[in-house]
């Protein structure tokens, strides 16, 4: 009888293991499946960049505020800094070196002056109404978000979302 029961409990124990796999296999199937459209983005951003002056990539950028966009911010052979813009949808791309605009550290040193209170998140070069934009994500103290879109070409505050 007691042999009996120990089988049960590990027959029991086998569907749960095998169930808790699927489970798991499933999960990263779907991850997997959500981030390749993005990763493929970001090698064709890649890929593009290798055809401008830009020889160097420090960070990639994702912003879709109606018009998907996936950019690189990165150095010129020389070390001057310069900004990548693609947009997928249109097959259109723009470079941009750093004189054409205002730098990252900039539009988040103006958005801390302006809302003190607000902690940003996350900063994303992208395109908006026909535009190369900076998109600051903060958060208020409530927990609630806020969403700043700047101009490139010269830091003007161009929409404030806030209390998301």
């Amino acid at each position: 009888m007691l042999n009996e029961r120990v089988k049960n409990v590990l027959q029991y124990l086998a569907w749960l293991v095998f169930f808790l796999f699927l489970l798991y296999a499933g999960t990263v199937a779907v991850v997997a499946k959500a981030a390749k459209p993005y990763s493929q983005q970001k090698e064709k951003v890649a890929k593009l960049v290798k055809q401008t002056s830009m020889k160097q990539i420090d960070k990639y950028y994702h912003l879709s505020r109606g018009v998907k966009s996936y950019s690189a911010s990165g150095k010129t052979s020389k070390g001057k800094a310069a900004y990548f813009i693609y947009l997928p949808d249109k097959h259109k791309a723009y470079y941009y070196s750093a004189s054409d605009g205002v730098s990252e550290s900039t539009v988040k040193s103006s958005f801390q002056k302006s809302y003190p209170k607000k902690a940003i998140k996350e900063v994303n070069l992208g395109w908006y109404q026909k535009q190369a934009v900076w998109e600051v994500t903060a958060v208020n103290a409530d927990g609630s978000y806020c969403y700043a879109i700047y101009k490139f070409k010269d830091g003007q505050l161009l929409s404030l979302v806030d209390k998301l």
